[in-house]
């Protein structure tokens, strides 16, 4: 138990970094009245370094070094942490971003593989082993979203450099926690997941059908396009929604607290799904949470009022929580090739944190409208859903003629 509160503990921590690093660079360029492109360009900077360390993470990631990796990011984010606090300057804060990116992405890989361990540990009680993909999914997706939540507004209630500290020693806690998990592993016979084996099908959750191995590629597959295109529409949300905000005269609280209650409502709806069974193999579900994904959007694309910035914010959290559990749930549940599809997720959340910011901010300041972004946000939920309906089809996931 101890060790399981310890690793949650640093999804929890690295993400509050990232989100508080990611909103006071974003409402410090859009204070200083820079351009959408360069507001929305402190994300790209992060993923930039972020697409590249991962893509170089998952060529070496074992379940037998995934501590030793965490452990350097989180070296890594303190020393980024004292680089925000003590050297300061606008355009100087893209450097620590790209040193952010390359700590988070030490982190999000191995931490995957290694909750899965944790989850797939045999049951004290029954002595039988556990399924663990349904709750590491939704515990992992549940403390990074609380870490993300809690960062922005974390900053908005505090002095940048009090932020700055707290952040600091979250970084040194997430090491020690690290090091306290490495040693309980090593004093308590390990921790360590069965290695994966080859085979041609794999159960299905309800334990009614045999899913062929294809059909589990197929569906990861469906979760990088549909996470994929759900991490464009966050970045529009991260990204623009500051500089809107801003040009809406709230202050920075609020801006925060839309923010928060985003991810707020994202981690507990990950929370409600850790007793999953089969909704991610059906259409009905994908559509409930498209809708709401879509509604939210337009709500930001044009809303006028604070109200119903935070009702889009609750609709949108809705939207994102199933859409990473769908992202994280298909890529572990994979059979034979976990961890192939793991690291896609990271790369592809990196190229999409990369390039999508700034192509939301191209198109608000070439419409000159901030409601742009938030509309080509809500295309590519559209786009995902249509991808859903074609790909979730239940005789050619049951392998049936």
């Amino acid at each position: 138990m101890l060790v399981r509160i310890l690793a949650y503990f640093v999804p929890f921590a690295i993400n509050f970094l990232n989100g508080g690093f990611f909103f006071i660079t974003a409402q410090r360029f859009a204070a200083a009245d820079c351009s959408a492109v360069v507001v929305a360009s402190s994300v790209t900077a992060w993923g930039v370094a972020y697409c590249l360390v991962t893509m170089l993470v998952s060529r070496m990631v074992k379940n037998s070094n995934a501590l030793a990796l965490i452990l350097t990011g989180g070296v890594i984010l303190t020393l980024t942490s004292v680089g925000f606090l003590t050297v300061d300057g606008l355009y100087l804060q893209f450097l620590w971003l790209i040193f952010s990116g390359i700590g988070a992405a030490l982190f999000c890989t191995p931490f995957q593989l290694f909750a899965k361990s944790i989850e797939n540990q045999p049951d004290n009680a029954s002595n039988k082993k556990k399924s663990g993909t349904v709750s590491a999914a939704s515990f992992y997706t549940m403390t990074w979203s609380l870490g993300f939540a809690s960062g922005p507004l974390a900053f908005a209630r505090v002095s940048e450099k009090t932020g700055f500290i707290i952040t600091m020693l979250l970084a040194l806690a997430v090491t020690v926690s690290v090091m306290l998990i490495g040693l309980m592993k090593r004093k308590s016979a390990a921790v360590e997941s069965a290695p994966e084996k080859e085979s041609d099908n794999a159960a299905a959750p309800d334990g009614n059908a045999l899913f062929p191995e294809k059909s589990f590629t197929r569906l990861a597959i469906l979760g990088w396009i549909v996470g994929g295109l759900g991490t464009v529409t966050v970045c529009q949300i991260r990204s623009v929604w500051p500089k809107l905000g801003e040009d809406m005269c709230f202050d920075k609280s609020q801006i925060a607290y839309v923010l928060a209650v985003v991810s707020y409502v994202q981690a507990f709806t990950a929370l409600a799904l850790c007793r999953s069974k089969s909704w991610m193999w059906e259409r009905i579900p994908a559509l409930l949470m498209s809708f709401a994904g879509i509604g939210a959007l337009l709500m930001f694309a044009f809303g006028k009022t604070l109200p119903v910035f935070y009702l889009a914010a609750c609709c949108y959290g809705l939207y994102t929580g199933c859409t990473y559990f769908y992202l994280v749930y298909h890529s572990l549940a994979h059979p034979v090739r976990s961890r192939f599809f793991v690291a896609g997720n990271e790369v592809l959340v990196g190229i999409t944190s990369m390039l999508a910011p700034v192509f939301g901010g191209l198109l608000v300041d070439f419409f000159d409208f901030n409601g742009a972004a938030f509309i080509f946000a809500a295309v590519m939920v559209m786009i995902a859903m249509i991808c859903q309906m074609v790909i979730l089809d239940p005789v050619k996931l049951a392998g049936q003629k």
